[in-house]
């Protein structure tokens, strides 16, 4: 059946067509101009324009900062989440951005890590600027009892239980927390500052600082870090960079929440 030309009913399926033809190439493409828009949908660069700035107002698309580019914003990260794309690559690809921001300002390495479960894995690492780097596993379950991000996730946990896990709590280094009422003493601070840290807990000369990340219902997904030597973060973290690991778990968070 052919579509009607020159109505409104017309105009509007051909513009729905069109909107949703740029919603499949912004959730396929890294990043797309406005004038590969065109060619793909087969419209006008000024119609394009017109579509993306509803997209972009709506948090469908974004445009690259400093660049004439778009790519997948927030809402359609939230349904590729949804209809195809793991909920743990939609928060990655989120959240990349906002890490190599914190990248940018700073020169330690920066972490993004999930909460599977009673777990964390580091899932996301980008590597400092310093002469001697710190490389980090990912995929690999970490020690909650002596890493700045597993002490958010038992936090949580004792919220949710009234009490630590069962459990021998291994010692990696002479700093590591491995009396359980100590432990919990230490995690009562962290609840009431919302980050943690953990100076030499698990390698001698390595100090990490976590801010969490929380989803639309307020449960705890993720964890942003920065870690480098304690030299360069020590045993009281700058204030610049735990306000700057908050907020940008805040921006997550909002994202997710959208």
């Amino acid at each position: 059946m052919s579509e009607p030309d020159g109505n409104a009913s017309g105009d509007g399926v051909r513009a729905a067509r069109v909107a949703l033809r740029m919603l499949e190439l912004l959730a396929s493409r890294e990043d797309l101009g406005v004038s590969e828009i065109a060619r793909e949908t087969e419209t006008s660069k000024p119609r394009v324009f017109r579509h993306l700035r509803t997209l972009v107002s709506l948090g469908y698309a974004v445009q690259r900062h400093g660049s004439d580019r778009y790519a997948r914003g927030p809402r359609l990260l939230a349904l590729t989440r949804v209809i195809g794309q793991s909920a743990d690559d939609g928060l990655i690809e989120l959240s990349r951005p906002i890490l190599r921001r914190l990248h940018q300002e700073f020169d330690h390495s920066f972490n993004l890590s999930l909460v599977y479960g009673d777990s964390v894995s580091i899932v996301e690492s980008m590597p400092g600027k310093a002469l001697v780097g710190i490389t980090v596993q990912l995929n690999q379950e970490i020690p909650l009892h002596c890493t700045a991000a597993g002490k958010l996730l038992l936090v949580e946990q004792i919220r949710r239980e009234g009490s630590l896990p069962h459990g021998k709590l291994t010692r990696f280094t002479p700093l590591t927390i491995a009396d359980p009422l100590k432990l919990q003493q230490d995690l009562a601070k962290v609840e009431a500052l919302g980050w943690a840290d953990a100076p030499e807990e698990v390698v001698l000369g390595i100090n990490a600082v976590s801010a969490p990340v929380r989803d639309h219902r307020g449960d705890l997904v993720a964890m942003v870090s920065a870690m480098d030597s304690i030299q360069f973060i020590p045993v009281e973290p700058p204030k610049k960079l735990v306000q700057a690991l908050q907020t940008a778990a805040a921006e997550i968070s909002a994202l997710l929440a959208m």
